[in-house]
């Protein structure tokens, strides 16, 4: 979908996403603000896009103009997805918002997101921040404790851009708790905090371009009665009332997957590139080239198929998702699927690759690290994955929601789905005191993430296969897969350990000679920076770095 934005390649030309190396975190974080800022001049996305889930909204996260810097995507993601996408529906009521509104779709505006407290990740729904309602219809905001400070959101003032905060809090009303409710706070002016508002400015994050992650505390602050989103009544359903409002979390949940479509792609480009021209002493001074060897093949053959088999599943995904016939549950379920099959294989082919490139490939400035720590962050942002996996497993097993069927049913992977499901099921009804019981958190959760991961993989083998992609990368894709579970389809008959290795060797050799071509096609060198891909880029690189000479006689004393 990246065609949509047509620019982003010049824009991936441009000084300003020029790597700058050495730079001071305050120095990075400044350049990556001013890189959200700069994509979103020149996305120009609407709210309507943003509140609609516009086929733009989609594809700005595919752009792998993202995968250059990953803190400038967290950044539009928060600002656009959680935030825009938050207010938006009330913006129909509230026609004071619209200002506000344009200010934060140009980035003339930052904003976060600010639900989870130090206390209370997981149970957001128990947050302790309050709202209280005083006579004249404002409010004090109030961090009762430590505990209750936000976590997480970056809120410093940078970049010399103001910065506001869609803060989740307990709305109190005559001494009663009327449920949460969003306010948007003013929180700095872009060069000092506001009155009330304090900032503690995390430690950075290591393995990937991170954020200004702080913990952030209100002492009764004062907001006027237009600060708060929404009604004063009190819910009838509180729980179903904090879930519709936190509803872009799970939008979050599919959309903050996707930027790891084109992240595989130029992980795929940097590590084939490499292992193209690295080459090792062999018999009689000939230099051999790593990808020469089969364990260097295999990881970047097996992440090349897997990129051509997640393309249509990501467009199935979008598509399900989107679909008005489905309802919460169905959405939800959709989200959990796609983002532990992004989750399960991004984590083990970004790694591999890096494995593969040696110690290259452990420094930032050749890009896979940074993708790693993206990955790894991707699991809990937007919802923890093993707590969606657990949910939605749970909920299939009691009957409670369905999943899309097989459309392949006789293919391996979704044999090896029905299997899983019908051991699972067989399992529930041995529990004692059913799911809530110590037994059931025992033996079933550790079961629920490869449950689910296996749905997925039926699932992207299933549009794979309808898409027509390329069948000697499809049968790679399902090699690789069977691979992640090999004991079951011997266990079932299905497969003998032998079987399996050649199955995973017939599609690798069908695949190697067109290795060249399949990278080529991947066109990610406008937005690769990493210096490891050829010496022209190593020897500009270099002439980048600090140099160290001198003329000391230092010398080591003898005794």
């Amino acid at each position: 979908m990246h065609h949509i934005f047509p620019g982003t390649a010049s824009l991936a030309s441009s000084p300003l996403f020029q790597p700058i190396y050495g730079a001071s975190r305050l120095a990075a974080l400044e350049r990556s603000y001013q890189r959200a800022i700069a994509i979103a001049k020149q996305y120009r996305l609407t709210m309507a896009d943003i509140h609609t889930l516009s086929e733009r909204f989609w594809a700005y996260h595919m752009n792998p103009l993202m995968t250059i810097d990953i803190a400038a995507y967290y950044i539009l993601a928060i600002q656009y997805n959680l935030v825009v996408g938050t207010i938006a529906p009330f913006v129909d009521g509230r026609p004071d918002l619209e200002p506000l509104m344009e200010k934060l779709l140009n980035l003339e505006i930052l904003a976060d997101f600010m639900l989870t407290e130090l206390d209370h990740g997981l149970d957001a729904k128990n947050l302790e921040t309050t709202a209280t309602r005083q006579l004249d219809g404002s409010f004090i905001l109030h961090t009762p404790r430590p505990g209750a400070a936000k976590f997480m959101p970056p809120t410093m003032p940078i970049a010399n851009v103001p910065r506001v905060g869609l803060v989740m809090a307990k709305l109190i009303v005559d001494n009663e708790d009327r449920g949460i409710r969003a306010f948007v706070v003013p929180l700095n002016d872009g060069k000092t905090m506001c009155r009330g508002v304090t900032s503690v400015l995390l430690p950075p994050m290591k393995g990937g371009d991170a954020l200004d992650h702080a913990l952030t505390s209100f002492n009764t602050v004062p907001l006027p009665a237009d600060a708060m989103l929404g009604s004063l009544a009190k819910p009838a359903q509180m729980r179903q009332h904090f879930l519709a409002l936190i509803h872009r979390v799970g939008v979050g949940a599919v959309s903050a997957s996707l930027v790891l479509l084109p992240s595989l792609k130029l992980a795929i480009y940097l590590a084939g590139k490499y292992s193209l021209r690295r080459a090792i002493g062999g018999p009689k001074d000939n230099r051999i080239p790593i990808i020469s060897f089969r364990t260097q093949q295999l990881p970047i053959l097996h992440t090349l198929a897997l990129s051509a088999a997640l393309q249509p599943f990501t467009t199935e995904v979008i598509s399900r998702f989107c679909d008005s016939a489905n309802g919460p549950s169905d959405r939800q379920a959709i989200a959990a699927i796609s983002k532990a099959v992004f989750i399960q294989h991004g984590q083990k082919s970004v790694a591999s690759l890096i494995e593969r490139c040696g110690a290259q490939g452990l420094f930032e400035h050749n890009q896979l690290s940074n993708l790693d720590g993206h990955v790894r962050a991707l699991s809990i942002m937007e919802g923890d994955i093993l707590v969606l996996c657990i949910r939605l497993a749970t909920e299939l097993l009691l009957g409670r929601c369905s999943v899309p069927p097989a459309r392949h049913s006789g293919s391996l992977l979704a044999r090896h789905e029905a299997g899983l499901l019908a051991e699972n099921r067989d399992l529930l009804p041995l529990i004692p005191h059913g799911h809530r019981s110590k037994t059931y958190n025992h033996i079933m959760l550790p079961r629920c993430r490869p449950l689910v991961e296996a749905i997925g993989h039926r699932m992207v083998y299933d549009a794979a296969l309808d898409a027509g992609v390329d069948r000697d990368l499809l049968s790679l894709y399902e090699a690789g897969v069977v691979q992640l579970d090999p004991s079951w389809y011997v266990e079932h008959g299905l497969l003998s350990r032998m079987e399996i290795v050649s199955m995973e060797a017939q599609a690798a050799d069908a695949v190697l000679p067109r290795l060249g071509d399949f990278l080529d096609r991947l066109e990610p060198e406008v937005y690769c920076t990493a210096p490891l891909i050829s010496a022209s880029r190593w020897r500009e690189f270099l002439d980048q770095l600090t140099v160290y000479r001198g003329e000391s006689d230092y010398r080591i004393s003898k005794l």
